[in-house]
């Protein structure tokens, strides 16, 4: 498999590419004071919130959050994968991708999984045409598949055999745990046997096309029904989605996509011309589901069956949900009659129908306020009241504040309360005492940073600060929140002091770090970025005094307690003092 790419190419990109050039070529952006503007293309509105910065290589909007990089853009805006994006950009600037050797210390065997899967996938189609085998394909008949949607989802079959594989593997021993580690294979003892016998196999591809896992239907009885493949190297289950390759070959623009329980269901409607469809692989919709898919398109609609088990999953899903709403996305709850899954019921009432009940389901808040008023009376003097406690933690996970407002609005309609009353009871941060003095916000903004997220914060906006801070080698022995990320940070800027903070930022892409620097980065300093830049000698003298302080403290104790101090801790010990 390609190795990864190298940071110092990720940091070479950025830097060659002129983020306002490349945002204004997709979104007309106006020259405004030291930035440049734009109504934003992440949701919908007239007066333009979405702002461009040139020193910075950054983008942000004040209306939905939206914020990244020039790599972070080109992903949202045009829909790619983080390695696309960036071959994108170099492809744009006449740079060649490289990429580092893989280390795989773990590993006694060099074969390509991905390549193992494809083969595997070719060999079961063809099981599928052999002679012998015509139960499948009458399987797949009466399940009224044509040849052509079969062959659209790469549908195979698998005999009932133990080692139908070793026929096209063989038998090495590379191979057999080359095998095991993508999921075809099971091992007991000294013994391999195939994990997959007598079943319709659906081969689950990742965004690129390239199989990933498979999924097996049982032809006749048997347990279990379904039988997916175990997490992989390659294959994640709550991060990928059966039939969304599919949706985007099948599809110039997806306008919506509806979320289904299972393989078959994905494949019938396909068969039906609803080439909309995509299922989870036997785990509950993640976040990461819902994030891929508004990747994809605006609109997402959840399927499920009408009995508590979908009721159930339907409520997961919700939950999952709730911080990706925005203005310009939209999600919904189809519940089947009982007894119907979406096979039967595309079979019973066609396409059409079927299509116009998934567009007319009730929305994410319909969905959510049906639920909530489910659970209390509100004929009864507590009902309103427990109304407002069993959505407070609903209310607390809404992000967006449009969406937010309105539903505090509607269920302060159905509290009895006045909107402002209900948000100040159900808002446990909601400010108790009268707005502070503008001195006083001040100083309170200020106090809300630590020392070393003051620093962090300074380092963002302008990387050459770091030329104020010439020791830090005592920083990793501190015990102070946050000392690693500061100490990251020092030495990527020691050697590219002038940095932007795009290139910056982009080193903790996909880390616990990455919300908590873009929120110090798009947060508007009350004292300015030179004033706090003037504390940093202070901050750091007193940030080593500390952990100097701490670390006599741990050596003295421990030369009371035991066990005994090493000659090299005596020392420093003595140089403490």
């Amino acid at each position: 498999m390609a190795g990864r790419i190298p940071k110092s190419f990720i940091d070479d990109v950025l830097d060659k590419t002129d983020i306002v050039e490349l945002i204004d070529q997709r979104v007309q952006l106006k020259k405004a004071g030291r930035n440049y503007q734009a109504c934003c293309p992440f949701h919908n509105e007239k007066t333009p919130s979405f702002s461009v910065s040139p020193e910075k290589q950054f983008y942000y909007c004040f209306g939905c959050g939206a914020t990244g990089n020039a790599i972070t853009f080109v992903m949202e805006y045009d829909r790619l994968e983080f390695v696309d994006a960036i071959e994108d950009l170099a492809h744009n600037l006449g740079m060649d991708v490289p990429r580092e050797a893989q280390e795989q210390p773990q590993r006694q065997w060099s074969h390509d999984l991905y390549e193992l899967m494809s083969r595997a996938a070719v060999f079961y189609q063809q099981q599928l045409r052999k002679p012998g085998h015509e139960r499948a394909i009458e399987y797949l008949k009466n399940r009224g598949l044509s040849g052509e949607i079969a062959k659209d989802f790469k549908l195979g079959f698998v005999p009932d055999e133990w080692h139908s594989l070793s026929q096209l593997f063989g038998q090495q021993p590379s191979m057999n745990k080359a095998l095991v580690d993508c999921g075809l294979l099971i091992q007991k003892e000294n013994n391999h046997y195939d994990r997959f016998r007598d079943r319709i196999m659906f081969p689950i591809r990742d965004r690129r096309g390239r199989v990933i896992a498979f999924g097996g239907r049982v032809l006749d009885k048997g347990e279990p029904k379904y039988l997916n493949s175990p997490e992989t190297e390659i294959f994640h289950k709550g991060q990928e989605l059966y039939g969304l390759y599919e949706v985007r070959q099948a599809n110039r623009k997806v306008e919506w996509i509806t979320v289904v329980e299972g393989y078959m269901d994905v494949v019938s409607l396909a068969q039906f011309g609803i080439r909309n469809a995509v299922a989870t692989l036997g785990t509950a919709t993640s976040s990461a589901h819902i994030h891929q898919l508004f990747r994809v398109c605006p609109k997402i609609i959840f399927c499920f069956d009408g009995d508590r088990a979908g009721r159930d999953a339907a409520l997961r899903a919700l939950n999952q949900s709730l911080n990706h709403i925005r203005d310009n996305r939209e999600i919904r709850f189809m519940f089947l009659p009982d007894g119907e899954d979406p096979d039967t019921q595309v079979r019973k009432i066609g396409a059409d129908a079927f299509s116009q009940q998934l567009q007319k389901a009730p929305t994410l808040f319909e969905f959510l306020f049906e639920h909530l008023k489910s659970q209390v009376d509100l004929n009864t003097f507590e009902g309103p009241g427990k109304l407002a406690n069993i959505a407070k933690p609903f209310v607390n996970q809404i992000e967006d504040p449009i969406h937010r407002e309105r539903f505090l609005a509607s269920l302060s309609k159905d509290v009895g309360l006045s909107e402002q009353k209900l948000t100040q009871l159900l808002d446990e941060h909601q400010p108790q005492t009268p707005a502070p003095a503008p001195a006083a916000q001040k100083a309170s903004s200020m106090s809300q940073l630590t020392p070393v997220r003051k620093i962090i914060k300074v380092l963002l906006h302008k990387g050459s600060y770091v030329e104020t801070i010439d020791d830090y080698d005592w920083l990793p022995k501190s015990r102070v929140a946050g000392k690693d990320l500061l100490y990251q940070m020092l030495e990527i800027l020691r050697n590219n002091p002038h940095m932007s903070t795009g290139a910056l930022i982009e080193h903790w892409r996909g880390t616990q770090y990455e919300p908590h620097l873009n929120k110090l980065i798009n947060d508007t300093p009350v004292i300015p970025i030179e004033e706090m830049a003037q504390e940093i000698p202070a901050i750091m003298v007193k940030l080593k005094e500390e952990t100097l302080v701490q670390r006599r403290e741990e050596l003295v104790a421990r030369d009371r307690t035991g066990p005994p101090l090493t000659p090299e801790e005596r020392k420093e010990l003595r140089s403490l003092y």
